[in-house]
């Protein structure tokens, strides 16, 4: 009975920390959306309030059109029946209050999810999205379930996966399977919405297997059976996404603890008894684990909605992250839509509830699993001790520690006389002593290093990186080539192909493939000759000869003519000759400047066809992707197919000249399919730049995000744990506020309200990342290993409270902490590219913008170089560090090293 009313004291005020951490999360939202606005210099103004204002006139409209306000012969409304209905609306509205109550009072609407007579506002709404839909009630609790459904298949899948291989992988550690799932495991670092572009390509653009989007087909089945399998079938896509997006981690984080576990000493004495392997996996392995299991699940779990939002945009799935994309603010570069603003507020509210409901199940969880960490009978005097450690009694805690402190300290014994000797003469002994200790276990550390080809492989990597880092740096000048890169159009000529991929691929492609091609006068393919005419003027051709024998036609073609006059500009005509010796005349002009010749209209691409009636088969007059009429001088007359004649083609060039001093050069460009080493962008810009640029921004942002989040995570939960009382629930308070309230979703309003720059952003996810579930995962390992014996050894002799909790507690979880690590680096690398979904868009060339603009232009469906480049780094940096660490926990935790093969292999 005291252990239940224990539980039900601690669960209860778990519940009003939560709710009152949703109150003030949703509070802080509706002050962040009633900021005035007042830009371009309209007046500041409240978006809510404008809204509001707005609905209350439709309101009245409405009432008018109904017949509940009576109206006169002409027609006019009763002037006071009217002002009755709009002071009604203001004050359920709250219009009319001061701020501060006003706040609180549309704070109270918003977690009811009841705007009073204007719950229109979350009805119904039109944007560039086209989710026009007619619902009866919110429309958010509408999209709901379909988010939920999504997400619990995907983690319900995970979960029956992951346990069994995390604990299949525990008994045979070391093995190849388990070495294999290391090197899987930084896939799951990869964001779901970038599987879902790769499986959408496979499967349903290539394949054509599986839908490309929604939830169901053009006509949703009425049928129970038909309506499953159709909602089955667009559901395996994007479950499949996430699964992959979670799965590998999970898995690997999950058998390093159950790992850990299985070389406690008591797990010894058990197997030395005899005892049946499954039940001692079962009772001695896993259940002293499994608070850290589901720890790590439930906070995968919280964060989903930073991994769904994306991926229902991808697929055009009905659910909150899609929602909250077609209703953000600025999302189509529009002016803000405040009635969309108020959908916003309440999926920010809606994930607050989904959030905190998570986070008290979890609590609930632990109580279950491990009620030792919150909850001890008074009756029991074994437990004296944690009690005098309880949260409630603080001081009865610190004369515990100063009386074990005292009794250690007066035992003349342990104690060495002291040696006054001045500080000054003693630290060159001491600096020469740590260099000594310091170059030794480097040695020692290296050594070890070594012996993993696994750790070779990873430092070579980031070696690599770091020299790639250093190119960008010193020859990549970012004042000169960076801003360049930054002009996403083009003006002028082109000299460069457009989506190209890169030229080494040439390797694999026989025939081979056209980079550029740019003739001029100067170059040996050119033959000039001139001629005098009879009434003065002069005659100049210019004949282009050159051998075209690559595997496709161009993918553009241009004619650059410069010319030079007085008064009277040129007059040129055009003729190509094909290897078959046909003659095809291009339409001529009179060329003024420097002019560009329109291949379009000048090819005569009616006549053409119809000379060659099998060339209709694939060639487009219209359509959303018309052919360009240039292939035609390239196409073999003898095909019904689209491939080049290959052989020795002609370009002349005639230029008549009224002026003695005029004179025409022409310029042939033919832009192919391959260009330089990584290829080009829509754009035409060299994908080189962004590719070294996007080494140093990925390493940087990398290890600053990860360094942060991993020290905070670290540092604070051990003190926490340590001290425990108020200093432990000022860290879980700080926690659950960042694990209720989506950080996520607020900064992005954030951004979509006020601008601010990228790296704020940033900045604010890596605050709160470091907050949020990392603590949670590294607080459920330290309360475990808080009870080990060495611990109570430590404290007996005296140990100082930082010694123990750097020296004890947190190399106890660096085993934890690796697993950690190799997630972090790679998941922060892929944050900026997340952040592009919200039309958040980064003015540097990195990694994630490249991908970014490469799947907004449907690269993976023309040329997935420009995104498979970025996504291949990216995956080759995770791997590097994930098999780096692997090395590093074999080397840090001694323990595991004996449970490897005796044939000593390892990574």
């Amino acid at each position: 009975m005291p252990s239940f009313f224990s539980a039900f004291r601690y669960l209860g005020g778990k519940a009003l920390s939560i709710l009152a951490t949703i109150f003030i999360g949703v509070f802080l939202t509706i002050l962040i959306v009633n900021y005035p606005q007042g830009r371009d210099g309209s007046p500041a103004q409240s978006p809510f309030q404008i809204r509001l204002e707005g609905e209350i006139q439709a309101a009245v409209e409405e009432s008018i059109g109904q017949g509940l306000i009576p109206v006169d012969a002409s027609g006019t409304p009763d002037p006071e029946a009217v002002d009755d209905l709009v002071a009604r609306l203001r004050e359920d509205a709250g219009l009319d209050l001061p701020n501060a109550p006003r706040y609180l009072l549309w704070t109270v609407k918003a977690l009811s999810f009841d705007w009073g007579e204007l719950n229109s506002a979350l009805l119904p709404y039109e944007n560039a999205g086209g989710l026009r839909e007619e619902l009866a009630s919110n429309i958010v609790l509408q999209f709901l379930p379909n988010t939920l459904l999504l997400v619990g298949t995907a983690y319900l899948l995970v979960f029956l996966m992951g346990m069994p291989i995390s604990l299949y992988l525990a008994r045979h550690y070391g093995g190849w399977v388990d070495r294999f799932m290391s090197l899987l495991s930084p896939i799951s670092s990869v964001p779901s919405w970038v599987f879902a572009m790769l499986l959408v390509t496979i499967f349903a653009v290539q394949l054509r297997w599986l839908p490309v989007a929604g939830m169901f087909g053009p006509f949703r089945p009425t049928e129970p059976i038909p309506y499953i399998l159709d909602l089955i079938k667009h559901m395996i896509l994007p479950v499949t996404a996430l699964v992959l997006s979670l799965l590998f981690q999970l898995i690997y984080t999950w058998r390093t603890f159950l790992v850990i576990y299985s070389e406690e000493d008591y797990v010894d004495l058990a197997r030395a008894k005899g005892l049946e392997p499954r039940l001692l996996e079962k009772q001695y392995i896993l259940r002293p684990a499994l608070p850290y299991i589901v720890t790590s699940f439930a906070t995968s779990l919280i964060s989903f909605w930073q991994l769904t939002v994306v991926l229902e945009k991808i697929f055009n799935w009905p659910g909150l992250g899609l929602l909250y994309i077609e209703t953000l603010p600025n999302y189509w570069n529009e002016s803000v839509s405040y009635g969309d603003l108020m959908v916003v507020v309440q999926i920010v509210v809606t994930f607050s509830y989904l959030l905190g409901i998570l986070v008290f199940l979890l609590d609930i969880a632990y109580v279950i699993m491990d009620p030792r960490i919150h909850l001890v009978p008074k009756s029991n005097l074994a437990q004296m001790s944690a009690r005098i450690k309880s949260k409630w009694e603080p001081v009865k805690r610190f004369q515990a520690w100063r009386m074990a402190g005292i009794l250690a300290h007066a035992q003349p014994v342990l104690r060495r006389p002291k040696k006054r000797v001045s500080l000054i003469h003693r630290f060159p002994q001491n600096l020469k002593e740590w260099l000594h200790e310091m170059r030794q276990r480097t040695r020692l550390f290296a050594h070890q290093l070594l012996h993993y080809p696994s750790a070779i492989f990873g430092l070579v990597v980031i070696t690599f990186l770091l020299a790639g880092s250093l190119y960008a740096i010193l020859f990549l000048p970012y004042e000169q080539i960076g801003v360049d890169f930054e002009q996403d159009w083009l003006t002028g000529r082109n000299f460069t192909p457009r989506t190209a991929a890169p030229a080494w691929t040439n390797l694999f492609s026989f025939p081979p493939r056209l980079s550029t091609l740019v003739l001029d006068e100067n170059k040996e393919e050119a033959s000039i000759s001139t001629r005098l005419l009879e009434n003065g003027w002069v005659e100049k051709t210019i004949i282009f000869q050159f051998d075209y024998s690559y595997r496709e036609a161009p993918s553009d073609v241009f004619v650059y003519v410069d010319t030079a006059y007085t008064e009277k500009f040129p007059f040129v005509s055009f003729e190509w000759i094909t290897p078959d010796g046909r003659t095809i005349d291009l339409k001529p002009r009179a060329v003024a400047g420097d002019g560009n010749y329109n291949m379009k209209d000048g090819i005569p691409t009616q006549r053409l066809l119809t000379e060659n009636p099998e060339w209709k088969n694939w060639f487009a007059t219209d359509g959303p992707y018309p052919t360009p009429p240039y292939k035609l001088l390239f196409a073999d007359p003898n095909s019904a197919d689209d491939v080049p004649l290959r052989g020795t083609y002609q370009f002349k060039v005639t230029g008549l000249l009224f002026e003695e001093e005029g004179d025409v050069q022409p310029h042939l460009v033919m832009l192919g399919q391959v260009y330089g080493i990584a290829g080009t962008d829509f754009w035409r810009r060299d994908l080189t730049v962004p590719l070294f640029w996007g080494m140093p921004f990925a390493l940087l942002i990398g290890f600053i995000g990860t360094l942060l989040t991993t020290l905070v995570a670290m540092l604070l939960p051990a003190i926490g744990v340590w001290f425990g009382g108020w200093v432990d629930g000022l860290v879980q308070r700080l926690t659950e506020i960042n694990m209720v309230l989506p950080g996520l979703a607020i900064a992005v309003l954030i951004y979509a309200l006020f601008f601010v720059n990228i790296w704020v952003i940033l900045a604010i996810v890596v605050v709160l990342n470091a907050m949020g579930a990392p603590i949670k995962t590294f607080r459920s390992a330290l309360l475990q290993a808080k009870e080990a014996p060495y611990i109570e050894m430590a404290r007996s002799y005296g140990a100082s409270d930082f010694r123990i909790i750097t020296r004890y507690l947190v190399p106890r979880i660096l085993p934890v902490l690796i697993p950690h690590l190799v997630m972090q680096i790679p998941t922060f690398i892929f944050l900026e590219a997340t952040l592009g979904f919200f039309n958040i868009r980064s003015y540097h060339p990195s990694w994630g913008k490249i991908i970014y603009e490469g799947l907004s232009e449907g690269a993976l469906y023309g040329s997935p170089y420009w995104v498979l480049e970025p996504i291949f780094l990216l995956l080759l940096t995770g791997l590097a560090f994930a098999m780096l660490g692997s090395a590093l926990e074999r080397i840090l935790n001694p323990r595991i090293i004996d449970t490897l093969p005796a044939t000593g292999k390892a990574g």
